[in-house]
């Protein structure tokens, strides 16, 4: 007979559970340790071999399906037309002028804290800002900290945001977040940006799109709230997702808009932007916001670009053996990604993929290393057809990529990131939150927690331990 609870004191270190199997109590410390058992012996077994062996087969045979179906009919077009060596710089090159390099990248946690059905978030993001220093032959130090911050505010910048799914106020928090992380624009004025570079037209205001497709959308357009309309999907890595890509823009405007004047500034990631399908415009304001960044990084002559060592390029690896068949063993190498718009239209190989090109944007996948998968690197097409493109020339296209790739080869040199950008490698340590450095910010939070007289038991830690 099973004793009532009560008669057990509610101890989790002496709380006992009741195997009916066994007709036993056992102690839930042994009970954890043969349940791992179990699991282990699962995974070791020869059935397990099976399962892996066979789901992997079927995938490798899929893909090896799609690449023989649509990779052979662009591989003639990619091998003759969008593959390109690059010509290194000498380790010891001297430019005939040195150029700031700057770099943003964010970290974070979208589960730092919980305030019963609360949830905190917390955001890093670290700029930094690199001299090429061949003059000195010092090459690529980083700006003294002091000046940096002077320029640009305390480094890292630590933020937090919290919002309520179970209260239906994750749009109305995230829209604050927003407004206050991005700052120094009004939302007619970067949502304008956008429209700009959609339509071709100098806009002066919101108020000019009376009369095209989107004069029904112009009230909407105003308000950062109303620009979020993905809110069906608000949850939580999606409202952390587009924090952090705020906080990487509002960081970007800031050296923007500094007197650094960097010749390069560098973003993590890519520059996809996700649309509403009915109204054809950003689903997100994270999306008008990149646009803004676009156009005045064009009014002050900043090469603006967001690299990827993740990416959704459809057989990379494939692309980066025709280039060494073509090119040789130790060869750095370009391939362009070619949209819509180009001659001769999109690749085979992603024209299913709906953000391959990005949105007003041009990728190219690139190699520095040999050891390395092939790199994404996205340019902001208005820029690229102005700076790159030359009508009806491909060779002096293809001379205005390779001189754009020597650089960008040069400042990815360093031996603890070899074939990645120097100054994105030290954005990204700048801005990593540690699983160490996260514990203390919780101990951090759990004491302030105690002095603002939370109750613990409604700030307990999620419990990420069990799958539950």
């Amino acid at each position: 007979m099973v004793p009532a609870l009560g008669a057990f004191a509610l101890d989790y270190e002496v709380l006992a559970f009741y195997e009916p199997v066994r007709h036993s109590w056992v102690a839930p410390q042994q009970t954890c340790r043969q349940t791992e058992v179990r699991m282990l012996d699962k995974f070791l077994t020869e059935s397990f071999r099976k399962l892996v062996k066979s789901v992997i087969s079927d995938a490798k045979a899929a893909m090896e399906k799609r690449a023989d179906e649509d990779l052979a009919r662009d591989e003639k077009r990619i091998r003759e037309n969008l593959l390109a060596p690059i010509e290194s710089y000498s380790k010891t090159a001297s430019l005939e002028e040195d150029y700031l390099i700057a770099a943003v990248d964010g970290s974070g946690s979208d589960n730092f804290a919980v305030m019963d059905d609360i949830r905190f978030h917390l955001l890093s993001t670290a700029t930094v800002v690199l001299n090429t220093g061949t003059r000195e032959g010092r090459y690529f130090q980083p700006l003294d900290t002091n000046l940096v911050e002077e320029k640009l505010g305390a480094q890292p910048c630590i933020n937090m945001h919290w919002h309520s799914g179970v209260r239906q106020d994750a749009r109305d928090k995230l829209s604050e977040s927003l407004a206050s992380i991005y700052s120094d624009i009004s939302v007619e004025e970067f949502v304008t940006q956008f429209f700009r570079d959609e339509l071709k037209r100098d806009l002066k205001s919101l108020s000019e799109l009376e009369g095209t497709e989107y004069s029904r959308h112009i009230a909407r357009l105003k308000s950062m709230r109303r620009l979020i309309s993905r809110s069906q999907t608000l949850t939580n890595p999606v409202v952390h997702d587009e924090l952090r890509k705020a906080s990487e823009y509002s960081a970007a405007r800031k050296v923007l808009t500094s007197d650094l004047h960097p010749k390069f500034l560098m973003l993590d990631g890519a520059m996809s932007i996700f649309m509403h399908l009915a109204r054809k415009y950003p689903s997100m304001p994270s999306g008008f916001m990149l646009r803004d960044l676009c156009r005045l990084a064009r009014q002050r002559g900043v090469i603006l670009c967001a690299v990827s060592k993740n990416h959704t390029i459809p057989f990379a690896h494939r692309i980066a053996y025709m280039a060494k068949d073509k090119f040789g063993e130790n060869t750095k190498w370009f391939c362009y990604l070619p949209g819509r718009e180009d001659s001769g239209g999109i690749l085979h190989i992603y024209e299913k993929r709906t953000y391959i090109p990005p949105h007003l944007a041009v990728p190219y996948l690139f190699s520095f290393s040999g050891d390395n998968r092939p790199s994404r690197i996205d340019f902001d097409r208005v820029w690229w057809e102005e700076n790159i493109l030359v009508p009806n020339d491909p060779a002096a296209t293809r001379a205005n990529e390779q001189s754009l790739f020597r650089e960008l080869e040069f400042m990815s040199r360093d031996a603890r990131w070899y074939g990645y950008p120097v100054a994105l490698a030290l954005a990204h340590e700048s801005c990593k939150v540690s699983y160490e450095d996260l514990e203390i910010a919780r101990e951090v939070c759990a004491d302030l927690f105690h002095e603002i007289g939370v109750d613990p038991r409604t700030a307990r830690e999620l419990r990420e331990d069990f799958s539950m």
